[in-house]
């Protein structure tokens, strides 16, 4: 019977992969039978994205865009993921399991609390704690802790404002301890479906970038870390030669993906400043300090009887407008939605870099690029700053356009728009990260 792996790596870059796949043998392996990128989710996100990818669905059927998302009826009150959200969506994994197929998910981004799954779910870095039940069935997380030591790593916290060489030994450390789980997994429970994501490559591509590119405008010349990146890349490539071990590659499927990509950032756009300059979202007064827009709200600074639109985000611009119907004070007509929309982001297109420089400036509206029936969740306008070199910022009070820092810190890099994808098996053609599910399923169904 075929048994299909699939190894995430949350935010591999096509162009890092592309460069340094012949110093990554095992995965080289993977790479020469078939190789391609993969356009990802708008916006290119973990939570939209990987769900997407293993549901074939649209984000517009999840509700999705983001690691939390606005609740119903307020302009500010955010809500973190949780798996209850999507229970219902059909997933590969729910796939397999009515072929009844087992499986084994392990640290995929989006199940916790961990789904009920006809096999072993070790859930994802919203676990809250070692003491929450981040395991299905429950008796496992006491063998998760058993072989990790009692020191099981959920996530590596607050890594855009750790000390560079610290946060490197954390996501070696991090890397070794998710290896060594699956491992244990794949050798003490039988499995038909196995999905493995790291977040490593994604907390290091965030903090570790200007490290070794050399025309980073923050650019820092570190012998030991200028090959930080490589050499977390090198290490999970050694990782995953131990789990080719445990699969015949000549029968066993082996997938490696990522969901999004990565590419250097310059500088964040204020989106709400902007808004704000441009007297689409109205104060009744200015903020004494810079804060989130969210603290304004509470604060009652915002008048949003006169708002038109308001902002979110801290890699892409996630515009709202104020619409009457479905805000609690909207003041925008149905009748003129669209037109205001097209208005806004007018203004967005048109915001320069911090010498006045035209950026490349790329805006989607939501009836463009999104269906299903939780379609009216979603921002109606989401804008990528020069293509995604830039950044976004939700802060208001700083009194600038454009800033380094978010709230969690500054970042070396954002988030991009293509991911990879590759497979020890010649497959369909496939352009986007939507499409993979479908591949899943298709080769789910063989003997």
């Amino acid at each position: 019977m075929v048994r299909v792996f699939v190894l995430g790596i949350d935010c591999a870059e096509p162009t890092q992969v592309e460069q340094w796949i012949d110093e990554l043998p095992n995965l080289k392996q993977i790479y020469e039978t078939f190789y391609t990128r993969v356009l990802s989710t708008v916006p290119p996100i973990t939570i939209p994205a990987w769900l997407v990818a293993f549901s074939g669905l649209n984000p517009g059927y999840l509700g999705l865009y983001d690691l939390k998302f606005r609740r119903p009826g307020t302009y500010t009150d955010m809500e973190l993921y949780s798996y209850n959200v999507v229970k219902d969506i059909e997933f590969v994994w729910n796939y397999a399991n009515a072929l009844k197929k087992r499986v084994i998910l392990c640290f995929v981004p989006g199940t916790y609390p961990p789904p009920r799954l006809q096999g072993v779910v070790v859930s994802d870095f919203f676990t809250p704690s070692i003491e929450s039940g981040f395991t299905w069935p429950p008796f496992v997380k006491k063998e998760i802790l058993s072989i990790t030591g009692g020191e099981y790593i959920i996530d590596v916290y607050d890594y855009k404002r750790m000390e560079p060489r610290k946060l490197f030994n954390l996501l070696v450390k991090k890397i070794e301890q998710d290896f060594k789980v699956m491992r244990y997994l794949m050798k003490n429970y039988r499995w038909d479906l196995f999905i493995g994501v790291l977040m490593s490559i994604d907390r290091a591509q965030h903090t570790l970038w200007k490290f070794f590119d050399k025309e980073h405008p923050r650019h820092v010349h570190d012998p030991e870390l200028e090959q930080g990146l490589l050499k977390l890349y090198k290490k999970i490539d050694e990782e995953f030669g131990e789990v080719l071990k445990l699969l015949d590659i000549d029968r066993d499927v082996i997938v490696v993906m990522s969901d999004h990509g990565a590419k250097r950032m310059y500088y964040r756009v204020n989106v709400n400043e902007v808004l704000i300059q441009e007297g689409l979202l109205k104060l009744k007064e200015r903020p004494a300090r810079p804060m989130t827009l969210q603290e304004a709200d509470k604060q009652g600074l915002v008048d949003w009887d006169r708002t038109i639109a308001w902002a979110w985000g801290a890699y892409v611009g996630q515009v709202w407008i104020n619409l009457q119907g479905r805000e609690p004070r909207g003041c925008v007509r149905p009748s003129e939605y669209e037109d205001v929309c097209k208005q806004v982001a007018d203004v967005l297109s048109k915001v320069t870099d911090p010498d006045g420089k035209k950026l490349n400036n790329i805006v989607y509206f939501k009836w463009d690029i999104y269906e299903g029936p939780k379609t009216t969740y979603m921002p109606d306008i989401t804008v990528y700053f020069d293509n995604l070199h830039y950044g976004a910022n939700d802060m208001i009070g700083l009194g600038s356009v454009h800033s380094i820092e978010a709230l969690k810190g500054a970042d070396d890099s954002n988030h991009a728009e293509y991911a990879i994808f590759m497979i020890n098996r010649k497959v369909e053609k496939l352009s986007t990260i939507q499409n993979v599910a479908n591949i899943l399923k298709k080769l789910l169904q063989e003997e």
